[in-house]
């Protein structure tokens, strides 16, 4: 078995059963992929309409003043204060830390990468620059910028590296601007490792 955990603390170990009093060893080892859980409860993606998908628990808002109603920090509404909530009926921002894992820097399948490298090495190690997503030339594609790929994957009027199509690769990739060379790994993607932050303020 493989089994995919996420969590902030990088480690391998193995997994233990015990239903009703009665242990159960696995008879393999199950090797953890651990990554930080975070985006969108602890920190949001700036990326994503200013937190607009941001959904943790917070109920307070900067000052430590409770929010309206006992409810909770949201921004729904996408504004560029990013998650806030009613203070006295009044917006309040609530502080809520950016994510920079997963944003400025690659990990797992690359989706949530954001950054801006925008040239694909070729075999050989020559780079090339990217082909802006929103143009058909020189190669015709599919991943053009919509309000679905924008959301989800990044894709926008620029030739960033991204990864739109998570079922078929498993990092940023691009088109190339190269006649010969329809896409390219994108391998000066920084990949996410306890070096990068995992938020900032």
């Amino acid at each position: 078995w493989i089994i995919h955990f996420y969590t902030s603390i990088m480690t391998k170990f193995n997994i233990i059963f015990n239903l009703k009093g009665s242990t159960f060893n696995l008879t393999r080892v199950a090797v953890a992929t651990l990554e930080p859980v975070m985006a969108n409860i602890f920190c949001y993606k700036d990326t994503e309409g200013h937190g607009s998908r941001f959904a943790g628990y917070q109920d307070k808002d900067l000052n430590g003043a409770p929010c309206d109603d006992g409810s909770f920090c949201r921004n729904e509404e996408g504004l560029a204060a990013g998650p806030h909530c009613l203070v006295n009926n009044k917006t309040s921002p609530c502080g809520i830390p950016q994510c920079v894992w997963d944003v400025g820097c690659s990990a797992g399948d690359g989706t949530g990468y954001r950054g801006q490298v925008n040239k694909a090495t070729l075999e050989g190690g020559e780079s090339v620059d990217c082909q802006a997503w929103n143009k058909d030339f020189p190669h015709v594609h599919i991943f053009h910028p919509n309000a679905y790929n924008s959301e989800n994957y990044g894709i926008g009027n620029d030739n960033y590296c991204r990864n739109p199509d998570p079922r078929n690769t498993q990092q940023p990739w691009c088109y190339t601007n190269s006649h010969w060379v329809r896409y390219g790994w994108c391998t000066s993607v920084p990949q996410c490792d306890t070096t990068f932050d995992y938020f900032k303020h």
